[in-house]
């Protein structure tokens, strides 16, 4: 598994997901929240001291969980509330109906059949995918 996201400056890094892990709200707290609060939004919003952009996550059970809810909160992120999105609609998200789609139909032409390869292939590693991805969208 992938996560990633996007923002009116560019890609988020992409965070991949060993096969034999668990997304529960800790995983989820400490190895995607916390890398892209920490990483992510002060390298994409460097001259905005207070940035407060509006996170918006689909609704995967560690996404919605009391504790990544309090997690969120705490910080005093901004973000769309679960009861505030359509949860079964990939039309309201740009990773769900764009890019998402867009990298599953490029992956499923290649020969991928380990994480390590997915992580270190050109297409997802760098700049390629996200021109292919920007320009197309």
């Amino acid at each position: 598994m992938v996560w990633g996201g996007i923002s009116s400056k560019s890609k988020t890094t992409l965070r991949f997901v060993e096969p034999s892990a668990t997304i529960n709200s800790n995983y989820y707290i400490n190895k995607i929240l916390e890398p892209f609060l920490s990483w992510d939004i002060p390298r994409l919003f460097p001259k905005i001291r207070k940035c407060h952009p509006l996170f918006h996550q689909d609704s995967a059970p560690s996404h919605v969980s009391k504790q990544t809810i309090e997690f969120l909160n705490n910080l005093k992120v901004k973000y769309v509330k679960p009861d505030e999105w359509m949860s079964k609609s990939h039309d309201v998200a740009p990773m769900g109906y764009a890019i998402w789609g867009h990298l599953k139909q490029r992956l499923n032409k290649m020969k991928i059949e380990t994480l390590e390869e997915l992580k270190n292939d050109s297409y997802m590693n760098g700049r390629k995918w996200t021109k292919v991805t920007w320009t197309k969208f």
